[in-house]
């Protein structure tokens, strides 16, 4: 499995707009995003817990527009823990072969924005894992 420290956080510029704000997402010339093969956005609803995958070969970029999620990555020995949304706006680059879940923290749903390294193959590409088969302690 890949190291906890190549997971790289980059915050992102927002832009005040009195008829409402404009937040930057992504920009060709991003550091780890030179192959951006699909954007996918995931909802998750209030209180809940979506995970665990891994993905063998895509790596992602991960940001949350709309409400504060809390990501957590494992490496088969070690989590590491990033909380982002609204208020701390930022772009997660995760690479490949990390286990990962997330929470949402936010009072409605949030909305997770994944900027893919290759188009989302559900076969071999991923592995899924029921959230009780990776020892974390989520607070609800």
């Amino acid at each position: 499995m890949n190291d906890l420290k190549k997971i790289k956080i980059f915050k992102l510029q927002k832009f005040k707009n009195p008829k409402g704000n404009i937040l930057r997402g992504f920009r060709k010339n991003d550091k780890y995003l030179k192959n951006s093969a699909e954007i996918y956005f995931s909802w998750i609803n209030k209180n809940a817990i979506k995970g665990w995958k891994l993905h063998k070969k895509m790596t992602m970029n991960l940001v949350v527009p709309i409400g504060k999620v809390k990501f957590v990555f494992y490496n088969g020995k070690n989590f590491k823990t990033i909380i982002v949304g609204e208020k701390n706006y930022n772009r997660i680059f995760v690479p490949n072969n990390i286990f990962f879940a997330f929470q949402n923290l936010y009072k409605e749903k949030s909305l997770v924005v994944n900027n893919a390294s290759i188009i989302h193959q559900k076969k071999d590409e991923i592995l899924t894992l029921s959230l009780n088969k990776i020892n974390y302690l989520w607070k609800i």
